[in-house]
């Protein structure tokens, strides 16, 4: 028994040595725990005052908004004490005793070091007071009563602090320390099952978030991670771009300017050191396939479209373009990241230059055929899996000018598609919803106005036309969502049963 407890011993100061010296890099260790926490990213709104709250994070169930952790007495923590916001971070709860969604990631803040929570408690507690009442969260019954959350809490959170793994080395625990405890990857990088906890044995395997995609990064054997070495992670994560491959975006973009940019070149190297050697127990899910016929039209819309910048043969141009040839965010397997790009545009990072929004200068349609050209070409090997109503779900959370009409919700295909859909008029498209005579009149009569369609094609038109029925009815978003679910699932039965005249 004896040698175990030497190793245990021997890593837990090799650890807090490794703690120490890192710390010994910095001024202010308060700061630096709350920049590898990310706290600015969820506490700090877009052009508001640092650490004021007011952020808006969309989830499936409604948005919840940051808090302000300003020591304001009214709007903020000021009347918290030290133990109080222990309590927040590692527990779970707020000063009241009622429980705090799972938005704020305290199933990982529960591993932080004594030393780290009280260095970040001094921190917060030195910064300026900022009186700002953030807005209430939107959330539905029974989801807005935070007493439902003791269920949520027994199945998915386990308090308790980092533990060290004495079988490896101090760098590699101080990796996991960051990855799992402040840098809380998981939380973007794991898909979610129905209840929103992170669903077990698919830990890093990649998930969306906010309509972007959080790739595959467990090591497994068919994740790009493998392919990277510790020291490219390491420079992705310090400066966001990885030359010749892929550059940040969306959620992740952020992190990189408000935390992983921070902080010290060994913690970064240390946490691709953890990566690096983290081996998923099961494989992610495989891309959804998706038969894809329009590429002739696709490669002659990016020509149009992307060619001046990212040049014919998809290289970019060094330094200031991005390439999309063999870029592993292009390739990722789903194509979210792609679209969502194309939908926001993203601004100049440093040398790379802006890239503005195609959100209205564009259909779904062609956004997606633009997607699946570029996954496709110039040896990319990724599933040419995007398509018109994937897009459409997506402009959803796409930060880009729109109209104030719900029209946007449904997919916007080409007129030569669309007219033989809308031909029926909105009576007998509603009508169609629940009577299957009106249903296989409507498939024959489109199917007829277009002999060549397949069966999806068939789906998605007639599903947009009755989607575009509802825009100007007065039900909410996703009692819409749910009946053109209803009516693709009737539309597809009465597809299979259907032949041409």
């Amino acid at each position: 028994m004896r040698q175990p407890i030497v190793a245990v011993v021997v890593a837990v100061a090799l650890f807090v040595a490794m703690q120490s010296a890192s710390a010994a890099a910095i001024a202010d260790p308060g700061l630096y725990v709350a920049q590898a926490a990310d706290c600015a990213s969820c506490h700090t709104s877009p052009g508001g005052k640092p650490f004021a709250g007011g952020t808006a994070l969309k989830t499936p169930f409604g948005t919840i908004y940051g808090s302000n952790v300003t020591p304001d007495g009214s709007s903020g923590i000021g009347e918290w004490t030290e133990s109080d916001f222990d309590r927040a971070l590692r527990q779970g709860l707020r000063k009241d005793g009622s429980y705090l969604y799972p938005a704020m990631p305290y199933a990982n803040y529960t591993k932080m070091t004594a030393e780290d929570m009280h260095a970040l408690w001094l921190y917060m507690r030195g910064l300026a007071p900022v009186h700002n009442v953030v807005p209430k969260n939107t959330l539905p019954f029974p989801l807005n009563v935070r007493s439902s959350l003791l269920v949520w809490q027994s199945l998915y959170f386990k308090p308790g602090e980092f533990e060290v793994d004495p079988r490896e080395s101090a760098q590699w625990n101080r990796g996991a320390y960051l990855v799992e405890a402040l840098g809380h990857c998981d939380q973007c990088h794991t898909p979610r099952n129905a209840a929103q906890g992170l669903r077990a044995g698919r830990a890093l395997t990649g998930a969306e978030i906010e309509g972007w995609y959080a790739p595959d990064i467990s090591g497994d054997a068919s994740s790009k991670l493998r392919e990277w070495s510790a020291q490219d992670l390491a420079h992705f994560f310090k400066t966001g771009s990885m030359p010749g491959n892929t550059t940040a975006a969306g959620p992740m973009q952020e992190v990189v300017h408000d935390s992983l940019s921070h902080m010290t070149d060994a913690d970064l190297h240390a946490m691709a050191i953890y990566l690096k050697h983290q081996v998923s127990t099961s494989r992610p899910l495989a891309p959804s396939p998706v038969k894809w016929p329009r590429q002739a039209d696709a490669q002659a819309l990016y020509q149009q479209q992307c060619g001046a910048c990212h040049q014919s043969d998809g290289k970019g141009i060094a330094g200031t373009v991005p390439a999309l040839a063999h870029n592993d965010a292009v390739t990722a397997a789903e194509p979210s990241n792609l679209i969502m790009a194309m939908l926001e545009g993203f601004p100049a990072n440093g040398s790379w230059g802006a890239m503005g929004s195609f959100a209205q200068s564009l259909t779904d349609e062609q956004i997606a055929d633009v997607a699946n050209y570029v996954r496709t070409a110039w040896g990319n090997a990724a599933a040419p899996n995007a398509t018109p109503w994937a897009v459409s779900g997506w402009r959803k959370y796409a930060e880009a000018p729109q109209s104030g009409s719900r029209a946007l919700l449904c997919p916007d295909l080409s007129a030569q598609v669309m007219k033989p859909a809308l031909a029926a008029g909105p009576t007998l498209l509603k009508q169609a919803a629940s009577e299957r005579s009106k249903m296989t009149q409507l498939v024959h009569d489109y199917q007829a106005a277009v002999p060549t369609a397949s069966s999806g094609e068939v789906i998605e038109a007639l599903s947009t036309a009755y989607c575009r029925a509802l825009a100007d009815t007065a039900i909410s978003e996703p009692r819409m969502s749910a009946q053109i679910a209803d009516f693709a699932q009737r539309v597809a039965t009465d597809v299979r049963g259907h032949k041409p005249m």
